[in-house]
Formats: structure tokens, C-alpha cells, sequence
């Protein structure tokens, strides 16, 4: 199986099928844990997996394989009584996944949380995959680091351009790059940021850390949609193995 099919088997017989077992076939022995939700290692996953409700569930988006890693862009239902939208990626390694982050963050209801992610799902252009890849890359660096809103109204100048992900009376400025990844038309970049008010920032506006989990979908060479997972890091995670 391909590392992005392996991934999506694993979280279906663990999360759809309720098999327990299928962390033994799925996940390495010395799996690494980066996310906040669980203890490192199988057994932290199988005490996550225990404490999940009956009604749990997820319904993932988009999907994207570049090399040994894949990103899952999705939906959780039953961590909490709304549903949590979330950015998921793992790394494969001798076909078992070996390694895994995340950032979650509240998905509003109706019509806005549907703005949130809807929009193409299916991975397309594959020959382009470095050239996006590229143009991210460079992109962020020049244009996104440090510039709040203010490369994100730029991009939508561009009368093709779709907005998923900026909340207007949130201030994000992202950091250090710490991550890019793609398939064909879409490229995810991870970033370190400072959150001001918001999806966490305190109230007097104080920013604090986060992850921000930016998708992107490129055509003509040009960015002309954007999906964005913001969460602020965790004073206290379940391992010592670090958010990022």
C-alpha cells in the first residue's frame, strides 16, 4: 500500500471499525506522538482510542501523500459537542506509521462552518507538484512571515481567489516554516505563530504560541484557495516529544 493509502486504512479500522487490533498492524512499535490529544507511543494511542465516545467519528477532506508523509485535512465528530475541524500528518515508515502532529480548532456551525471546508477535494496536476511546492515555499518566506492579514487580502485581490480560513478579528503572524508538503495541486505549510485574540489568544490581546496548518490549492501558478488549522500550543503536552 502507498503511504497515503496505509494512513487512511488505519484510521478507518481503528476510528470507523472500533478494531483495537489495528493498532498493531498499522502503527509502529516506537510510534511518536507530537499531538496534545494523547501520551506518546501505541499506548497512549490505545488509551485515546478507549476514552473516545461511542458517537465518534471523522470524515476526512483532503488528502495528501509527498513521500513518507501524509497530510489529512478533516473533520472529528464526539471530541466536544460541536464538531472540531483539523489538519492531520504522519509520517510512514517501513509501511507502518511511525510518527504523527496535528492542530484542531472549533469548527463554526452552519453555513460558516461549511465555508470552512468546502471547495475542491480531489488531488489533481501532479506534475506540478514541485513547482508548487516551490512557489509556496518562496511565498510564505516573502509574503506570509510576519505579515498578518495583510498577504492573505493581497491574495484575494484576485477575483478567482477563495477565502476558507481568515478570521478578520483574529491576528495571526506566522513564524518559522517548519514544514512543507504537497501533492499536485495542493501544498500544506506549517508555521510557528503568535496568536493575538481568538482561538485562544488571551483576552487583553496578549499573542500567544501557536501551530498554524495553512492548505493551499495552486492553479496556473497561481494561489487561489486557502484552508488554515491555527491552534496555540499546550503549556503542558502528554509526552516530552514537542508540538512541532
Amino acid at each position: 500500500m502507498s503511504s497515503k493509502q496505509i494512513v487512511l486504512t488505519a484510521g478507518r479500522e481503528l476510528f470507523g471499525d472500533r478494531d483495537a487490533s489495528s493498532v498493531d498492524r498499522h502503527w509502529a512499535p516506537d510510534y511518536r506522538q507530537h499531538s496534545a490529544l494523547a501520551p506518546d507511543g501505541t499506548e497512549g494511542l490505545r488509551a485515546m482510542f478507549q476514552q473516545l465516545p461511542d458517537d465518534f467519528r471523522f470524515e476526512p477532506l483532503r488528502v495528501l501523500e509527498d513521500g513518507d508523509m501524509v497530510a489529512v485535512h478533516c473533520v472529528y465528530h464526539g471530541f466536544g459537542p460541536e464538531p472540531t475541524v483539523a489538519v492531520d500528518v504522519f509520517r510512514v515508515e517501513d509501511g507502518k506509521i511511525a510518527e504523527h502532529w496535528d492542530a484542531l480548532a472549533p469548527l463554526p456551525g452552519g453555513s460558516a462552518g461549511r465555508h470552512r471546508t468546502d471547495g475542491p477535494r480531489e488531488t489533481t496536476g501532479h506534475e506540478r507538484t514541485a513547482a508548487n511546492k516551490a512557489l509556496l515555499t518562496e511565498w510564505v518566506h516573502e509574503r506570509l512571515i510576519g505579515a498578518d492579514r495583510d498577504a492573505l487580502e493581497e491574495l484575494a485581490r484576485d477575483p478567482r481567489y477563495v477565502e476558507h480560513g481568515a478570521d478578520p478579528d483574529e491576528r495571526i503572524t506566522r513564524g518559522t516554516l517548519r514544514r512543507v508538503l504537497g501533492e499536485g495541486d495542493f501544498v500544506l505549510t506549517v508555521t510557528e505563530a503568535l496568536l493575538g485574540r481568538g482561538n485562544g489568544g488571551a483576552e487583553h490581546g496578549d499573542p500567544v504560541p501557536a501551530g498554524c496548518y495553512d492548505l493551499w490549492r495552486v492553479a496556473d501558478g497561481r494561489i487561489l484557495e486557502h484552508w488554515e488549522v491555527c491552534q496555540p500550543v499546550p503549556e503542558r503536552m502528554p509526552h516530552g516529544n514537542g508540538f512541532f
